[in-house]
Protein backbone atom coordinates (compact mmCIF):
# COMPACT_ATOMS: atom_id res chain seq x y z
CA UNK A 1 0.00 0.00 0.00
CA UNK A 2 1.36 3.40 -1.03
CA UNK A 3 2.25 5.57 1.99
CA UNK A 4 3.08 9.16 0.95
CA UNK A 5 4.33 10.10 4.43
CA UNK A 6 6.81 7.22 4.45
CA UNK A 7 7.98 8.07 0.93
CA UNK A 8 8.47 11.70 1.93
CA UNK A 9 10.54 10.69 4.93
CA UNK A 10 12.67 8.33 2.85
CA UNK A 11 13.26 11.01 0.21
CA UNK A 12 14.14 13.54 2.93
CA UNK A 13 16.60 11.10 4.48
CA UNK A 14 18.19 10.38 1.09
CA UNK A 15 18.50 14.11 0.38
CA UNK A 16 20.08 14.73 3.80
CA UNK A 17 22.58 11.89 3.28
CA UNK A 18 23.40 13.21 -0.21
CA UNK A 19 24.04 16.70 1.18
CA UNK A 20 26.28 15.35 3.94
CA UNK A 21 28.26 13.24 1.46
CA UNK A 22 28.60 16.19 -0.92
CA UNK A 23 29.85 18.49 1.86
CA UNK A 24 32.26 15.79 3.08
CA UNK A 25 33.73 15.29 -0.40
CA UNK A 26 34.08 19.05 -0.95
CA UNK A 27 34.95 19.82 2.66
CA UNK A 28 37.84 22.14 1.76
CA UNK A 29 35.48 24.30 -0.31
CA UNK A 30 32.94 24.65 2.52
CA UNK A 31 35.56 24.98 5.27
CA UNK A 32 35.68 28.83 5.37
CA UNK A 33 31.88 29.02 5.51
CA UNK A 34 31.64 26.32 8.19
CA UNK A 35 34.36 28.04 10.22
CA UNK A 36 32.52 31.35 9.87
CA UNK A 37 29.30 29.73 11.10
CA UNK A 38 31.12 28.08 13.99
CA UNK A 39 32.82 31.36 14.94
CA UNK A 40 29.47 33.19 14.78
CA UNK A 41 27.95 30.59 17.14
CA UNK A 42 30.90 31.02 19.52
CA UNK A 43 30.49 34.82 19.48
CA UNK A 44 26.70 34.67 19.90
CA UNK A 45 26.73 34.72 23.77
CA UNK A 46 28.92 37.84 23.71
CA UNK A 47 26.60 39.46 21.17
CA UNK A 48 23.58 38.71 23.39
CA UNK A 49 25.40 40.05 26.45
CA UNK A 50 26.27 43.30 24.68
CA UNK A 51 22.77 43.61 23.26
CA UNK A 52 21.33 43.30 26.76
CA UNK A 53 23.91 45.67 28.26
CA UNK A 54 23.42 48.32 25.54
CA UNK A 55 19.64 47.85 25.62
CA UNK A 56 19.62 47.68 21.85
CA UNK A 57 16.74 46.09 19.98
CA UNK A 58 18.81 45.59 16.82
CA UNK A 59 21.88 43.38 16.52
CA UNK A 60 23.93 45.61 14.24
CA UNK A 61 25.70 47.51 17.04
CA UNK A 62 26.69 44.59 19.32
CA UNK A 63 27.66 42.45 16.31
CA UNK A 64 29.81 45.28 14.95
CA UNK A 65 31.53 45.75 18.31
CA UNK A 66 32.32 42.03 18.72
CA UNK A 67 33.36 41.72 15.08
CA UNK A 68 35.62 44.78 15.23
CA UNK A 69 37.21 43.62 18.48
CA UNK A 70 37.87 40.19 16.97
CA UNK A 71 39.51 41.68 13.87
CA UNK A 72 41.55 44.17 15.92
CA UNK A 73 42.93 41.64 18.38
CA UNK A 74 43.51 38.98 15.73
CA UNK A 75 45.14 41.43 13.32
CA UNK A 76 47.39 42.91 16.00
CA UNK A 77 48.57 39.48 17.19
CA UNK A 78 49.20 38.41 13.59
CA UNK A 79 51.11 41.64 12.84
CA UNK A 80 53.15 41.36 16.04
CA UNK A 81 54.02 37.73 15.37
CA UNK A 82 54.96 38.25 11.72
CA UNK A 83 57.09 41.34 12.35
CA UNK A 84 58.96 39.73 15.22
CA UNK A 85 59.42 36.53 13.23
CA UNK A 86 60.76 38.38 10.18
CA UNK A 87 63.11 40.38 12.42
CA UNK A 88 64.43 37.22 14.05
CA UNK A 89 64.96 35.53 10.67
CA UNK A 90 66.80 38.61 9.40
CA UNK A 91 69.07 38.71 12.45
CA UNK A 92 69.78 35.01 12.09
CA UNK A 93 70.56 35.43 8.41
CA UNK A 94 73.30 37.92 9.30
CA UNK A 95 75.06 35.12 11.16
CA UNK A 96 75.08 32.78 8.14
CA UNK A 97 78.51 33.97 6.84
CA UNK A 98 80.03 33.23 10.24
CA UNK A 99 78.55 29.73 10.32
CA UNK A 100 79.57 29.16 6.68
CA UNK A 101 83.15 30.12 7.48
CA UNK A 102 83.23 27.73 10.44
CA UNK A 103 81.79 24.93 8.29
CA UNK A 104 84.39 25.59 5.59
CA UNK A 105 87.24 25.43 8.14
CA UNK A 106 85.82 22.18 9.52
CA UNK A 107 85.57 20.66 6.03
CA UNK A 108 89.15 21.68 5.15
CA UNK A 109 90.51 20.16 8.35
CA UNK A 110 88.49 17.02 7.80
CA UNK A 111 89.79 16.62 4.21
CA UNK A 112 93.41 17.00 5.35
CA UNK A 113 92.94 14.47 8.15
CA UNK A 114 91.05 12.08 5.86
CA UNK A 115 93.76 12.17 3.16
CA UNK A 116 96.44 11.49 5.76
CA UNK A 117 94.44 8.53 7.09
CA UNK A 118 93.66 7.11 3.62
CA UNK A 119 97.34 7.26 2.64
CA UNK A 120 98.17 4.77 5.40
CA UNK A 121 95.46 2.24 4.41
CA UNK A 122 96.28 -0.39 1.74
CA UNK A 123 92.79 -0.32 0.18
CA UNK A 124 92.57 3.46 0.33
CA UNK A 125 91.82 3.92 -3.39
CA UNK A 126 88.79 1.66 -3.26
CA UNK A 127 87.48 3.45 -0.20
CA UNK A 128 87.88 6.79 -1.96
CA UNK A 129 85.98 5.56 -5.04
CA UNK A 130 83.15 4.22 -2.88
CA UNK A 131 82.95 7.49 -0.99
CA UNK A 132 82.85 9.40 -4.26
CA UNK A 133 79.99 7.21 -5.48
CA UNK A 134 78.08 7.70 -2.23
CA UNK A 135 78.72 11.45 -2.29
CA UNK A 136 77.30 11.68 -5.82
CA UNK A 137 74.15 9.85 -4.73
CA UNK A 138 73.91 12.11 -1.67
CA UNK A 139 74.35 15.18 -3.86
CA UNK A 140 71.57 14.03 -6.20
CA UNK A 141 69.32 13.45 -3.21
CA UNK A 142 70.14 16.91 -1.83
CA UNK A 143 69.32 18.46 -5.23
CA UNK A 144 66.01 16.57 -5.28
CA UNK A 145 65.10 17.72 -1.77
CA UNK A 146 66.06 21.30 -2.61
CA UNK A 147 63.89 21.19 -5.73
CA UNK A 148 60.96 19.90 -3.66
CA UNK A 149 61.46 22.69 -1.10
CA UNK A 150 61.61 25.33 -3.83
CA UNK A 151 58.50 23.89 -5.48
CA UNK A 152 56.67 23.92 -2.15
CA UNK A 153 57.79 27.48 -1.45
CA UNK A 154 56.65 28.57 -4.91
CA UNK A 155 53.29 26.86 -4.37
CA UNK A 156 52.87 28.65 -1.04
CA UNK A 157 53.78 32.02 -2.57
CA UNK A 158 51.44 31.57 -5.52
CA UNK A 159 48.70 30.43 -3.12
CA UNK A 160 48.87 33.63 -1.04
CA UNK A 161 46.30 35.51 -3.21
CA UNK A 162 43.94 32.56 -2.92
CA UNK A 163 44.48 32.45 0.86
CA UNK A 164 43.72 36.17 1.10
CA UNK A 165 40.54 35.68 -0.94
CA UNK A 166 39.43 32.78 1.28
CA UNK A 167 40.22 34.88 4.37
CA UNK A 168 38.12 37.73 2.97
CA UNK A 169 35.22 35.36 2.33
CA UNK A 170 35.57 34.03 5.89
CA UNK A 171 35.50 37.54 7.39
CA UNK A 172 32.52 38.72 5.34
CA UNK A 173 30.58 35.50 5.95
CA UNK A 174 31.33 35.68 9.67
CA UNK A 175 29.84 39.18 9.93
CA UNK A 176 26.74 38.22 7.94
CA UNK A 177 26.23 35.01 9.93
CA UNK A 178 26.56 36.93 13.22
CA UNK A 179 24.06 39.49 12.01
CA UNK A 180 21.41 36.96 10.91
CA UNK A 181 22.14 33.99 13.17
CA UNK A 182 18.81 34.03 15.11
CA UNK A 183 16.83 34.31 11.87
CA UNK A 184 18.81 31.50 10.24
CA UNK A 185 18.24 29.25 13.26
CA UNK A 186 14.51 30.01 13.20
CA UNK A 187 14.36 29.16 9.49
CA UNK A 188 16.07 25.87 10.26
CA UNK A 189 13.72 25.04 13.15
CA UNK A 190 10.65 25.95 11.09
CA UNK A 191 11.47 23.06 8.75
CA UNK A 192 10.28 20.67 11.48
CA UNK A 193 7.11 20.15 13.46
CA UNK A 194 6.67 22.18 16.63
CA UNK A 195 7.44 19.25 18.95
CA UNK A 196 10.55 18.25 17.00
CA UNK A 197 11.66 21.89 16.73
CA UNK A 198 11.49 22.34 20.52
CA UNK A 199 13.64 19.25 21.00
CA UNK A 200 16.14 20.51 18.44
CA UNK A 201 16.26 23.87 20.22
CA UNK A 202 17.17 22.03 23.41
CA UNK A 203 19.98 20.22 21.58
CA UNK A 204 21.29 23.48 20.06
CA UNK A 205 21.21 25.24 23.43
CA UNK A 206 23.16 22.38 24.97
CA UNK A 207 25.66 22.37 22.10
CA UNK A 208 26.19 26.15 22.36
CA UNK A 209 27.20 25.66 26.00
CA UNK A 210 29.46 22.82 24.89
CA UNK A 211 31.13 25.07 22.32
CA UNK A 212 31.81 27.71 24.95
CA UNK A 213 33.08 25.06 27.34
CA UNK A 214 35.35 23.62 24.67
CA UNK A 215 36.99 26.93 23.85
CA UNK A 216 37.21 27.77 27.53
CA UNK A 217 39.13 24.52 28.05
CA UNK A 218 41.37 25.23 25.06
CA UNK A 219 42.10 28.72 26.37
CA UNK A 220 42.96 27.42 29.86
CA UNK A 221 45.25 24.76 28.41
CA UNK A 222 46.91 27.19 26.03
CA UNK A 223 47.57 29.70 28.83
CA UNK A 224 49.23 26.93 30.82
CA UNK A 225 51.29 25.99 27.76
CA UNK A 226 52.26 29.66 27.28
CA UNK A 227 53.47 30.01 30.87
CA UNK A 228 55.47 26.78 30.82
CA UNK A 229 56.92 27.60 27.39
CA UNK A 230 57.89 31.16 28.35
CA UNK A 231 59.57 30.10 31.59
CA UNK A 232 61.42 27.28 29.80
CA UNK A 233 62.54 29.50 26.92
CA UNK A 234 63.93 32.06 29.38
CA UNK A 235 66.57 29.44 30.14
CA UNK A 236 66.87 27.94 26.63
CA UNK A 237 66.70 31.01 24.37
CA UNK A 238 65.99 34.17 26.39
CA UNK A 239 66.40 36.62 23.48
CA UNK A 240 63.38 35.17 21.63
CA UNK A 241 61.43 33.74 24.56
CA UNK A 242 58.47 36.14 24.41
CA UNK A 243 58.05 36.10 20.64
CA UNK A 244 58.23 32.32 20.31
CA UNK A 245 55.99 31.80 23.35
CA UNK A 246 53.30 34.00 21.77
CA UNK A 247 53.68 32.17 18.45
CA UNK A 248 53.44 28.78 20.17
CA UNK A 249 50.40 30.00 22.13
CA UNK A 250 48.65 31.03 18.89
CA UNK A 251 49.38 27.63 17.35
CA UNK A 252 48.39 25.76 20.51
CA UNK A 253 45.02 27.46 20.96
CA UNK A 254 44.06 26.12 17.52
CA UNK A 255 42.95 22.52 18.11
CA UNK A 256 45.81 20.74 16.34
CA UNK A 257 47.06 17.38 17.53
CA UNK A 258 50.76 18.33 17.43
CA UNK A 259 50.32 21.73 19.07
CA UNK A 260 53.61 23.31 20.29
CA UNK A 261 55.67 20.65 18.49
CA UNK A 262 54.70 22.33 15.21
CA UNK A 263 56.99 25.23 16.19
CA UNK A 264 59.47 23.70 18.62
CA UNK A 265 60.57 20.72 16.51
CA UNK A 266 61.55 22.71 13.36
CA UNK A 267 63.15 25.34 15.60
CA UNK A 268 65.16 22.63 17.38
CA UNK A 269 66.28 21.09 14.07
CA UNK A 270 67.34 24.51 12.76
CA UNK A 271 69.27 25.20 15.96
CA UNK A 272 71.16 21.89 15.64
CA UNK A 273 71.95 22.59 11.98
CA UNK A 274 73.39 25.97 12.96
CA UNK A 275 75.60 24.30 15.56
CA UNK A 276 73.58 24.82 18.78
CA UNK A 277 73.11 21.13 19.53
CA UNK A 278 72.33 21.70 23.20
CA UNK A 279 69.67 24.29 22.41
CA UNK A 280 68.13 22.04 19.76
CA UNK A 281 67.91 19.07 22.11
CA UNK A 282 66.36 21.22 24.85
CA UNK A 283 63.73 22.48 22.41
CA UNK A 284 62.97 18.91 21.33
CA UNK A 285 62.61 17.80 24.95
CA UNK A 286 60.34 20.78 25.68
CA UNK A 287 58.14 19.85 22.69
CA UNK A 288 57.79 16.25 23.92
CA UNK A 289 57.05 17.35 27.49
CA UNK A 290 54.38 19.85 26.42
CA UNK A 291 52.79 17.32 24.08
CA UNK A 292 52.62 14.60 26.76
CA UNK A 293 51.40 16.93 29.51
CA UNK A 294 48.73 18.45 27.28
CA UNK A 295 47.47 15.06 26.10
CA UNK A 296 47.29 13.82 29.70
CA UNK A 297 45.61 16.91 31.18
CA UNK A 298 43.34 17.75 28.21
CA UNK A 299 40.68 15.03 28.76
CA UNK A 300 40.14 16.12 32.37
CA UNK A 301 40.00 19.86 31.67
CA UNK A 302 37.93 19.36 28.52
CA UNK A 303 35.56 16.98 30.26
CA UNK A 304 34.99 19.40 33.15
CA UNK A 305 34.38 22.30 30.76
CA UNK A 306 31.94 20.59 28.41
CA UNK A 307 30.22 18.52 31.07
CA UNK A 308 31.58 15.02 30.54
CA UNK A 309 33.51 12.65 32.73
CA UNK A 310 37.10 11.99 31.72
CA UNK A 311 36.50 8.41 30.50
CA UNK A 312 33.86 9.13 27.80
CA UNK A 313 35.89 12.18 26.77
CA UNK A 314 38.99 10.05 26.19
CA UNK A 315 37.00 7.32 24.41
CA UNK A 316 35.17 9.77 22.15
CA UNK A 317 38.48 11.44 21.23
CA UNK A 318 40.09 8.05 20.57
CA UNK A 319 37.31 6.68 18.35
CA UNK A 320 37.03 10.04 16.60
CA UNK A 321 40.74 9.86 15.79
CA UNK A 322 40.49 6.23 14.62
CA UNK A 323 37.62 6.89 12.20
CA UNK A 324 38.17 10.51 11.15
CA UNK A 325 41.83 11.26 11.86
CA UNK A 326 43.00 14.44 13.60
CA UNK A 327 39.66 16.16 12.97
CA UNK A 328 37.96 13.37 14.90
CA UNK A 329 39.88 14.36 18.04
CA UNK A 330 37.92 17.61 17.99
CA UNK A 331 34.58 16.33 16.73
CA UNK A 332 34.46 13.14 18.83
CA UNK A 333 33.29 14.74 22.12
CA UNK A 334 30.82 16.98 20.26
CA UNK A 335 29.25 14.02 18.46
CA UNK A 336 28.95 12.11 21.74
CA UNK A 337 27.31 15.06 23.51
CA UNK A 338 25.02 15.71 20.55
CA UNK A 339 23.79 12.10 20.72
CA UNK A 340 23.36 12.33 24.49
CA UNK A 341 21.53 15.66 24.20
CA UNK A 342 19.25 14.32 21.46
CA UNK A 343 18.45 11.32 23.67
CA UNK A 344 17.66 13.59 26.64
CA UNK A 345 15.46 15.74 24.40
CA UNK A 346 13.54 12.61 23.38
CA UNK A 347 14.48 12.59 19.70
CA UNK A 348 15.19 8.86 20.02
CA UNK A 349 15.34 6.27 22.75
CA UNK A 350 18.64 4.47 23.18
CA UNK A 351 20.37 3.29 26.32
CA UNK A 352 23.90 4.54 25.63
CA UNK A 353 25.12 4.73 29.21
CA UNK A 354 23.55 1.82 30.99
CA UNK A 355 23.85 2.10 34.77
CA UNK A 356 27.42 3.44 34.92
CA UNK A 357 27.73 6.24 37.49
CA UNK A 358 29.17 9.72 36.83
CA UNK A 359 28.55 9.49 33.09
CA UNK A 360 25.66 11.90 32.79
CA UNK A 361 26.12 15.35 31.39
CA UNK A 362 26.27 17.91 34.15
CA UNK A 363 23.68 20.51 33.43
Amino acid sequence: MFNPVLVKRILTLIAAIAIVVFVYINFSVFLPILLALLTAMIFEPFVKMLKKHLKSEKRILPVTIVFTLFLTVGGYLLYLTLTRLVTMIYMRSLEIPHYAREIQIFIDDFIITFNQTIAEIPQGNQIVRELERQSEALFDKAVSITSDILATSTSVLTGIPNMLFVLLIYVITLFLFSLDLPRLLNLFFNLFKMETASKLRFVFQRMSKVFLGYWKAQFILSVGVFIVTYVSLLFISPESALLMSVLIWLVDIIPLYVGPALILVPWGILAMILGSTSTGLQLMILAVVLLLVRRIIEPKVLGDSIGLAALPTVLSMYFGYVFFGVLGLILGPFVYIAIRSAKEAGLFELNLTGDLPNQSIRK
